[in-house]
């Protein structure tokens, strides 16, 4: 009781502490940039936004081309600018959280404006205790993750709740009306992403320095290595996990495997969506290369992995092994110790999950005192 009193006090005032920024300083650098929004009267500016999808696709939409003007906004505890989403900020809560809980509002207020029937259609009977907005809502709520959502909400309104439920996350592969329309006529289809660009780089193995770890991109100077290429058909397919830019992974390629009910099971809380999209989005390329590449993991294994990892060292510490900048050395270590014990893409998730407790147990879940 006391657990989940503390739990929802501090929930409480990370969100009145958000509130209060997107209401002021975040609304009045947005209104330097945009006539519409600064031409409302400033406290009634956010809620107008929140019901303005359009306005608010434009604000997101600044706030990334803009990024520098929020410098002194966008801060972690120690007033320090964060420039990625899934560090914590001073509320508490990572800018990826902030953004999905402005898009969950909007979404939210939209279904009832639109859903829920007006009191000259409901005449003087009891509304129920379930609007189909409220319905609708709660189907959909866990898969409201991204700002590229805000333009598809309309169309998101037109889903029964049993639909929302029986795709799940292929919703979120759904990123453009069209694929999301094609998506609600024939849910059992599968959901065609726009193709990715090209990677032309190669994944080869390089020795100076680096005790023959796995480097992307590159050999190491001097030298030349051979590609390695995957020789099991399970293993994941770099191109398909990794962002466009090719820096780090791309979460959206985990939605699926994340719903299996053994890799859920292998999960440490495995119903935090968005604090699982969080670390998947903060791991970088090479140490998921020398991984999937390493071992020939399916994505499944991968992602296991990773996020048994993040919850035995923390966030800190994960992001110093398995981050954009990680060392290839410490991630070649791990995959030799895998090795070792014959882990490869024939293996159980479990397994998987126990053997990366093995590596790290000696941090005693840090995470949870993150």
């Amino acid at each position: 009781m006391g657990a989940n009193a503390t739990a929802m006090t501090d929930t409480a005032t990370a969100v009145f502490r958000i509130n209060g920024t997107l209401q002021g300083p975040v609304v009045d650098i947005l209104g330097q940039f945009l006539p519409e929004l600064k031409a409302l009267p400033r406290e009634q500016a956010y809620d107008r936004t929140l019901d303005d999808l359009g306005l608010l696709a434009r604000c997101f939409e600044i706030f990334r081309s803009e990024r520098a003007r929020f410098r002194q906004v966008v801060v972690d505890e120690r007033r320090r600018p964060v420039t990625e989403d899934n560090v914590p900020l001073s509320c508490g809560r990572t800018l990826a959280e902030v953004i999905a809980m402005v898009v969950r509002t909007a979404a939210k207020r939209y279904f009832r404006r639109t859903l829920m029937p007006s009191t000259r259609e409901a005449g003087n009977s009891v509304p129920e205790t379930r609007s189909a907005a409220d319905e609708l809502y709660d189907a959909i709520k866990a898969y409201l993750l991204h700002e590229w959502q805000v333009p598809l909400v309309p169309t998101y309104a037109e889903m029964e709740p049993a639909l929302v439920r029986r795709v799940g996350a292929k919703i979120l592969d759904a990123r453009e009306p069209e694929a999301l329309a094609r998506l609600i006529a024939d849910p059992d289809a599968p959901v065609m992403r726009p193709e990715m660009p090209a990677r032309t780089d190669t994944i080869v193995v390089g020795t100076a320095g680096l005790n023959g770890a796995l480097l992307q991109g590159a050999s190491a100077p001097g030298e030349s290595g051979p590609s390695v290429q995957a020789t099991d058909p399970r293993t994941a397919v770099l191109t398909d996990i990794l962002s466009a830019d090719g820096l780090r992974l791309r979460t959206e390629a985990f939605n699926q495997i994340l719903l299996d009910p053994e890799v859920r099971a292998a999960l440490p809380n495995a119903d935090q969506i968005v604090k699982i999209s969080d670390v998947l989005r903060g791991v970088g390329a090479t140490p998921a290369s020398l991984l999937v590449e390493g071992l020939g993991l399916r994505k499944d294994q991968l992602a296991v992995m990773l996020l048994v990892a993040h919850d035995s060292i923390g966030s800190t510490v994960f992001g110093r092994l398995f981050g954009p900048r990680a060392d290839p050395e410490l991630v070649s270590r791990i995959v030799d110790r895998a090795r070792v014990r014959a882990l490869g893409p024939g293996s159980d998730v479990l397994d998987c999950a126990i053997f990366m407790r093995g590596v790290f147990a000696r941090f005693g879940h840090r995470s949870r005192r993150d």
